[in-house]
């Protein structure tokens, strides 16, 4: 039942960062470059190139359709894992 929860919250973040990462991708590359980038000494005068910033709102995109996919899939199996399973006793 945690798992459960846990997993959605996982996929929830994901799609988030998706969305942030198509919508606005050089603001996403900015936060991560500041989460990331604090063992560099100069990580301000770095510069993205275009085709970095197209690539990062491709993945983005797959990261919005894997989140939302992971969440639906989740929904989905709530309720039927145990309905089709049958125990049979042994003796």
């Amino acid at each position: 039942m945690f798992g459960s929860k846990l997993r959605k919250i996982g996929y929830g973040w994901m799609a988030l960062q998706g969305l942030l990462s198509l919508l606005l991708p050089r603001q996403s590359l900015k936060l991560n470059l500041k989460l990331l980038g604090s063992g560099f000494e100069n990580p301000t005068e770095l510069q993205p190139r275009d085709w970095y910033v197209r690539q990062t709102r491709a993945l983005g995109a797959g990261l919005v359709v894997a989140g939302l996919t992971g969440l639906l899939l989740e929904d989905r199996g709530d309720g039927s894992e145990n309905d089709n399973v049958s125990v049979e006793k042994v003796e």
